[in-house]
């Protein structure tokens, strides 16, 4: 994680290390794939420095809990998702540990932002399709990447 939390029930600063070398994208036999672990998922640069790297899906494996909202989790996916016009898995956990419940709701999402596939709260494994070329023509159809003029950005 290149992004710590340290909040009411979120005490990552105990267990974790901020990332000392940022976001990786892998070359595979698939195509590219980024990892955006958990927290990082929320701050834009992150799945955004993937896509600009190449990334044709970003996994990201979290621990969403129960008392999050889980309805803007998916609609932050989608529009990173159709924003940066790449394939999102992002993986949740579920159970209890500690008094803390997960949620599961695991979500595989296209570079349109269109659910894929999605998990309810209980184990599971969910298997979707995913195009890799999708990415490509997507950027292709709406050019957001090579619109962007960070000269303006603060």
């Amino acid at each position: 994680m290149v992004h710590i939390l340290q909040a009411e029930r979120f005490y990552e600063c105990d267990y974790y290390t901020p990332s000392q070398d940022g976001f990786h994208v892998f070359e595979t036999p698939f195509g590219k794939i980024g990892i955006v672990i958990c927290f990082d998922r929320h701050i834009p640069e992150s799945i955004r420095t993937c896509a600009l790297r190449g990334a044709n899906l970003v996994i990201i494996p979290t621990a969403n809990i129960t008392d999050e909202p889980l309805e803007m989790f998916l609609w932050e996916i989608r529009a990173q998702a159709m924003q940066n016009q790449v394939a999102i898995a992002m993986c949740n956990r579920v159970g209890k540990e500690s008094g803390v419940t997960f949620t599961g709701q695991s979500v595989v999402v296209d570079p349109y932002g269109n659910v894929i596939s999605k998990a309810d709260d209980r184990e599971q494994l969910i298997i979707a399709d995913i195009d890799l070329a999708q990415s490509a023509a997507a950027r292709k159809l709406r050019p957001f990447l090579e619109l962007r003029r960070p000269e303006w950005y603060a």
